[in-house]
């Protein structure tokens, strides 16, 4: 999108509501063709799909949301969010002639969020958020399903509610250590990760433009469990064994390309939310970056001691905050902002969000069967998806949990089959992973 499109806007003269906010400027500016920045979060459900039902409970719930309901205008070289005059897209796959439902949003024309309903298999269904991330992160996409799944059980979604207060008997936490944000900066620069290595081609299927272009793999409750238990052996985290796993999956797989210098780095997306809070869909996150070197990923107890060190520094010391206060000072000056999506550098090598148990996050106040969400006669089953990807950043990944078990998604631009490359990607993953249990 750029300044010169605000015609397209439909009445031009339309007032704006707002300015984009740094974060969500920089989202937008940074879509390009080949690379839209959207994400996807898909929901797995089985039982009959009543489509009006779905269509009612997505229409009321959207009304609590204004950004999933805005468009964006261009004044004075700068994006702003407009009074809310739209819904989200409602793509039932059943009707003929459907366009691209995977197609890239475009924020001046239409909301920011598209809905699309497929039939997986008889009674099953996949409910894919497409979302463009100036609207939301993956957290708020979450409560959104909540809410929607609230309506379809014909519930009122949970409230809004400002963050818990501290209470007089809060002990004060301790002050962040010190940050010295020019240290930091160049700590970043001369790190040089190496992208995964492009142009490789793999046996299977070619892509069904019917289905979304990701590749998922589901970890099921025995070797959840097992991972869980592996992390607490460890005192980290099951995220610090899938970042390992990530990390040494890249150098696997450039080792196999040929490609074997450089370094790893993944970002990773942190929420900036209070604890507890629930808020209309924003953008509430920032990103850490984890470097390594190959030496540093060649011993895989070493390399998740080293990465659960630094998930604990990134928690205590606030890191995240530099990033924003960059974004904030480049948004300063569009062009400036524009200019750095720009840059013919590898950035990161693979981005890795976990979204922890979407249906905590989702909150959607629904009956449960075996520990899994039922609203209005169904049982959603799971949950798939992924960030993002960026020109030079040739997979992303997402850790879903859900109930007892953990689905993985990855997003890859790494092979002439994006979905094949994305499924090869996932299976070096899950071999890693295995080297902790």
């Amino acid at each position: 999108m750029h300044p010169s499109r605000s015609a397209a806007v439909d009445p031009p003269a339309q007032p704006c509501a707002e300015p984009l906010a740094p974060f969500d400027h920089l989202m937008l500016v940074d879509a390009r063709p080949g690379f839209p920045m959207c994400f996807f979060l898909e929901c797995v459900v089985e039982g009959d799909l009543d489509e009006h039902r779905l269509r009612h409970a997505a229409d009321e719930a959207s009304r609590r949301h204004p950004r999933l309901c805005s468009r964006v205008a261009w004044r004075g070289g700068r994006p702003c969010w407009l009074p809310p005059d739209v819904r989200p897209a409602f793509v039932w796959q059943a009707e003929a002639g459907a366009s691209d439902p995977w197609r890239p949003v475009d924020l001046e024309r239409e909301s920011g969020v598209r809905i699309v309903v497929r039939t997986l298999g008889p009674r099953q269904f996949g409910i894919t958020l497409v979302v463009h991330h100036s609207v939301c992160d993956g957290i708020a996409a979450c409560e959104f399903m909540g809410d929607l799944w609230a309506c379809y059980e014909g519930n009122e979604p949970r409230r809004f509610s400002p963050p818990a207060r501290p209470t007089k008997d809060t002990p004060a936490a301790a002050p962040p250590p010190a940050i010295d944000p020019v240290t930091e900066a160049m700590a970043f620069a001369r790190f040089f990760p190496a992208p995964l290595a492009s142009r490789r081609a793999f046996a299977g299927r070619r892509a069904d433009a019917a289905e979304p272009p990701y590749a998922s793999i589901e970890l099921d409750s025995a070797c959840t469990a097992k991972l869980r238990a592996a992390a607490a052996a460890r005192q980290a985290t099951v995220n610090d064994l899938i970042v390992a796993a990530v990390m040494r999956a890249a150098i696997a797989w450039n080792d196999q390309g040929g490609v074997r210098r450089g370094g790893v780095r993944v970002t990773m997306p942190v929420s900036t939310r209070a604890p507890r809070q629930r808020a209309p869909a924003s953008n509430e996150i920032s990103y850490a970056f984890l470097d390594r070197s190959r030496e540093a990923c060649r011993d895989r107890e070493s390399l998740v001691g080293s990465l659960a060190a630094a998930s604990r520094w990134i928690l205590a010391s606030g890191a995240v905050a530099g990033f924003l206060d960059a974004v904030r000072f480049l948004a300063r000056s569009p062009l400036a902002l524009r200019a750095v999506t720009r840059l013919p550098l590898c950035l990161s090598t693979v981005i890795v969000s976990n979204l922890g148990d979407v249906s905590r996050r989702m909150r959607a106040g629904v009956p449960k069967i075996d520990g899994r969400d039922a609203p209005g006669g169904l049982v959603i089953r799971g949950f798939r998806g992924v960030p993002p990807l960026r020109p030079r950043t040739r997979a992303a990944v997402a850790v879903l949990p859900y109930a007892d078990s953990m689905t993985l998604s990855c997003l890859s631009s790494a092979g002439t089959e994006p979905r094949a490359a994305a499924g090869e990607f996932l299976n070096l993953i899950r071999r890693e992973l295995g080297g902790f249990l």
